[in-house]
């Protein structure tokens, strides 16, 4: 291509075919060179422009160093600091070489956090060595930064397991922290882009990619997402302006494949659906108006038995909707069910509302699959309920190791379904049913629990515990309806919703002389419909057992002004009053730390405390947030961080403070599973009556003990040890689906009753091919319970279906007699056959002399204590079977001249010995010429042989004759044929009987 070779003058560039490149960060040469360990190096390469070529023999020549100016890249985190997101050095809790005697407040010369690497070589530019000004309370690891926003917070959403979290404000602003609150930037604009949104409506987290955030736009179709917790930000273009809230569904194995609910042109409609395969590159039209449910996939992390391309639509019709189920993108489609109104997905569970008696009640329809659908029943055989309802999460399965180490997961609990009972305004209730493990059949768990005007429930489960939940009930719902206001008790369940119990207050109590252990002298706790941060009302995921709370004890709930703030420390069972009046609470370092502040007035001042209670300790908010009063006081989900976020207006002003606590406990936790001496106790839930064994398991917890002076730290994660799967007790079951607990006296657990009027759940005659229907039995397993042997109450009964009953009977009446007397008779032919001359006292007979031997032996242990039981038996059933098979044999034989010839020639051919008129079996066998080989001819007796062949009543002295004449027969009939033999020998036995004109005698 050339022929020229390329010349390199390193002193005279423009004669030079080669060029000196440097790597910058950017393409412009005004970018700043990329400079390694405080040096940037230049490289020859050649001219793109030279008419030559390199060869193959050039040696690169030496590169060009220059030295930079110091940055914060030539600087790493001196000990004890580490680098957070920002790419700063800050203090990783207390400052050791704080001086003693510190005052909070005052200012003294620290370690920057920042050395110098050894290996740089930059000179000048940036000194980060130099010793700075730190605060005491700052660096005794625990400090409060303030951060003035635009607006009051709309939203507040955190990455899991990250520090990252984003808050949006009324006006639509995002605000960023990389740090857990301490500090706050705006959402980064995507690179390349012009015209992005600065004003958002919503923010949406992806649910199963974690690293993942949506944020909608108020106008336009251009959104922006991040894949990397908003360190930056990506365009994503949108079909259409968003309609339904949330307007972005999602998969769970595809972060690519997304639904969207747009606006559509039809007033009717409430959204038009698409589709995306290539996150939002491309959108297919789903075609059709849809609902206000819109579209959804019907996968999800605990649904996996629908089809990976699932998609359920409600659609929309004039006259109502169906929804509609494709799994190819809806080339077709089929519909699981017609005239729907809404539908929801909640864990494994597809619902479906049905419009029945003209908008007057709902019928509910539960899917697993989105192929097929059930109709959930409810107390009564009712297939409908109330048009307003909520359907509350279902619990998960628990992961839990057993003592080989083996992971395990428990089964999920089944749904419960608070169905609306009174919608008056202001004693708004409704009663709480749960289902069995499939989601159809509902019972009744709890009446009149409490809801409020938007349909939000006080009903919240304990987080980190199987089976425990809180609700609040209205105690007077009569007088409520009437105008009177609502009052509301706290309840606790312990076991998935299958009894439930008032919470107790341990210590003294105003009303505890006068009504004990009753719901007129209880704790009642303020619950989900008045907080304002829904995440974490009463429990966290990682503060095992603990349960927090604002209440008060006596008859009912008070004003909120009126509360204190109450703390129990073994899953609600019972409660300890911590605070006194009412205060926002969080747990942090996976319960270790506790912060509290007041709900009621501002404050200048939070509170902490390092064991459950017991002490408290104050921090100063800094001079932004002086006299704020508080809305929010937040935390990462699972409450294992120790940093938190305080919102509030302070002085006119929207501000947002960050809580660090990291320092607060400088020694690391050491955790030994094989040791109680460490740092980690066990905790085991139980129930009211100390019992450990919850839901067929007792399972243990470790959790920091409430005295061990150290910080836990994130990495940390409690694992479930399965100490002891229980045997099944009458607390494993609940009521079946139309039956309801016995209210006792004594507050012992009731039996479980039919309800007035109503049937226990059964099958019916024309399901299947079974002759038999199954009646269910009072009690069913709870679902969670994983309880094993014990105790059964669950068992169903098996009842014939009409008819079928005695034509089975008829038919087993007949078979079994014919079967029966078939095998007896082949063996006994068989028996015969093998000994003929052989009868019952024969076996006797020979059995005895070897027990009588074995006796002589004098055998010792089990054969001496068997051999009487063996011998008795053994005559037992010699002396009874001889005795029904003469009778059998007599009867027949008496029987036998009204007989048929059959029967006739069967009983001649099985003579009995007691009174028989024919002679001896086994003679009458041989005569019979089956087996002449082995003839030998043995009368019974001489007498009676004479007897009964010539019918003489003289007896004496007839046996030479008897013997002759048949002596004689056997000469003359030896070559004759078997049936001349047979002739014969009947009329040798009927001697004097008459014989039909067929016969051939």
């Amino acid at each position: 291509l050339h022929a020229q070779k390329c010349v390199l003058d390193e002193r005279d560039h423009t004669r030079s075919d080669f060029e000196l490149w440097t790597p910058r960060w950017g393409s412009s040469r005004r970018d700043a060179s990329i400079c390694i360990l405080g040096a940037s190096t230049s490289y020859w390469r050649r001219s793109p422009l030279a008419p030559c070529f390199v060869g193959d023999s050039f040696a690169p020549p030496s590169t060009r160093t220059h030295l930079c100016e110091c940055s914060i890249s030539d600087y790493e985190c001196d000990e004890g600091f580490w680098r957070n997101d920002y790419g700063e050095c800050v203090l990783d809790g207390a400052d050791p070489e704080q001086p003693h005697g510190c005052r909070d407040g005052t200012e003294y010369e620290g370690r920057s956090g920042y050395r110098r690497m050894a290996q740089t070589q930059c000179t000048n530019g940036l000194d980060l060595m130099r010793p700075v000004q730190r605060l005491c309370g700052r660096a005794g690891g625990v400090h409060a930064n303030a951060y003035v926003l635009d607006a009051p917070i709309a939203d507040i959403q955190y990455f899991a397991n990250s520090p990252h979290m984003v808050v949006r404000t009324d006006t639509g602003k995002v605000h960023v922290s990389l740090d857990e609150g301490s500090k706050w930037t705006v959402l980064p604009a995507p690179d390349y882009a012009e015209h992005t949104p600065t004003e958002f409506l919503s923010i949406i987290r992806h649910p199963y990619f974690e690293d993942y955030a949506y944020f909608v736009p108020r106008d336009g179709k251009t959104a922006l997402y991040t894949d990397d917790e908003a360190r930056t930000t990506r365009v994503l273009h949108l079909p259409s302006v968003p309609a339904l809230h949330p307007p972005l569904r999602f998969h769970p194995e595809y972060p690519d494949w997304l639904l969207f609910m747009g606006k559509c042109t039809d007033p009717q409609c409430s959204a038009q659906g698409f589709v995306s395969r290539d996150h939002g590159l491309h959108w297919d039209t789903i075609h059709g108006a849809l609902g206000p449910a819109g579209c959804a996939f019907l996968r999800t992390d605990r649904a996996h038995k629908p089809h990976r391309q699932s998609i359920a639509c409600a659609r929309h019709i004039d006259t109502g909707g169906d929804v509609v189920v494709s799994t190819d993108w809806f080339r077709t489609e089929h519909t699981l069910v017609s005239n729907a109104t809404d539908f929801a997905i909640f864990g494994e569970f597809l619902l479906v509302s049905q419009d029945a008696d003209d908008g007057r009640a709902l019928t509910m329809h539960v899917s697993s699959d989105g192929h097929t659908s059930s109709v959930a029943q409810f107390p009564g055989d009712a297939h409908t309920m109330d048009p307003a309802y909520t359907v509350l999460e279902p619990a998960a399965g628990f992961e839990y190791t057993d003592s080989n180490g083996h992971t395990h997961t428990t089964p999920g609990s089944g749904l419960m379904m608070h169905v609306t009972k009174s919608i008056s305004p202001g004693s708004e209730w409704g009663t709480l049913y749960t289902s069995n493990s499939n989601g159809t059949y509902y019972r009744q768990s709890l009446e009149y629990v409490n809801r409020d005007e938007s349909g939000l429930v006080d009903f919240e489960r304990i987080r980190g515990l199987e089976g425990i939940a809180l609700a609040n009930v209205v105690s007077n719902a009569q007088s409520a309806h009437n105008g009177t206001p609502k009052r509301l008790q706290s309840m606790v369940t312990l076991d998935g919703g299958a009894r439930w119990h008032y919470l107790r207050v341990d210590g003294a109590t105003p009303c505890s002389q006068t009504a004990p252990q009753s719901g007129s002298c209880a704790l009642h706790l303020h619950g989900y419909t008045e907080v304002s941060d829904p995440e974490n009302i009463y429990s966290a995921k990682g503060a095992i057992g603990l349960v927090m709370g604002v209440g008060n004890v006596g008859p009912h709930l008070t004003h909120i002004g009126q509360a204190s703030t109450y703390l129990s420390t073994n899953g609600g069972v019972s409660w300890t009053q911590v605070r006194k009046g009412p205060m926002w609470h969080e747990f942090g370092d996976h319960g270790a730390l506790l912060i509290v502040a007041d709900r009621i007035h501002p404050v200048s001042v939070v509170e902490y405390s390092l064991d459950r209670g017991s002490s408290w300790l104050t921090l100063q908010l800094p001079s932004e947030a002086q006299h704020v009063r508080v809305d929010v006081l937040t935390t990462s989900p699972d409450s294992t961080s120790r940093k938190f976020v305080l919102f509030g207006q302070a002085n006119g002003r929207n501000v947002i403070v960050g809580l660090d606590f990291s320092g607060a406990q400088p020694r690391a936790c050491v955790f030994n599973a094989d040791s109680t001496e460490g740092d980690f106790e066990l905790f085991s839930p139980q129930t009211m009556d100390a019992n450990q064994c919850l839901l067929g398991r007792q399972v243990e917890y470790y959790r920091r003990k409430p005295r061990a002076m150290c910080s836990v730290g994130e990495e940390f994660r409690s694992v479930r040890q399965l100490a002891h799967i229980c045997e099944c007790t009458k607390y494993d079951y609940e009521c079946n689906h139309n039956f309801v607990r016995e209210t006792l006296s004594d507050g012992s657990l009731g039996k479980c009753v039919l309800i007035e009027g109503m049937s226990a759940p059964r099958t019916n005659c024309t399901q299947g091919t079974k002759d038999y229907f199954i009646i269910e039995a009072a009690y069913r397993k709870i679902p969670q319970s994983i309880c094993r042997n014990g105790l059964v109450l669950d068992r169903p009964t098996e009842v014939w279906c009409p008819g079928k009953a005695r034509s089975v009977a008829i038919f087993w009446s007949i078979v079994l007699p014919v079967v029966f007397l078939t095998l007896a008779y082949v063996a006994y032919k068989r028996w015969r056959d093998q000994y003929p001359y052989l009868r019952l006292e024969d076996i006797g007979t020979a059995v005895r002399p070897a027990l009588r031997n074995l006796h002589a032996q004098r055998p010792t242990g089990l054969i001496q204590q068997l051999q009487p039981i063996f011998t008795t038996a053994l005559s037992t059933f010699s002396a009874v079977a001889g005795a029904a098979r003469e009778s059998t044999l007599w009867a027949v034989d008496k029987a036998a001249p009204y007989l048929p010839h059959a029967i006739q020639r069967w009983s001649y051919e099985h003579p009995p010995r007691w009174g028989a008129q024919s002679l001896d079996g086994r003679s009458r066998h041989t005569i019979r010429g089956s087996n002449l080989s082995r003839f030998t001819y043995h009368p019974l007796s001489t007498n009676e042989a004479a007897g009964r062949v010539f019918g003489s009543h003289e007896l004496q002295d007839e046996y030479d004759e008897v013997e002759a004449g048949f002596n004689h027969f056997l000469d003359d009939e030896r070559d004759e044929t078997e049936q001349d033999a047979r002739v014969v020998d009947r009329q040798v036995l009927f001697a004097n009987a008459e014989f039909s004109d067929e016969e051939d005698v």
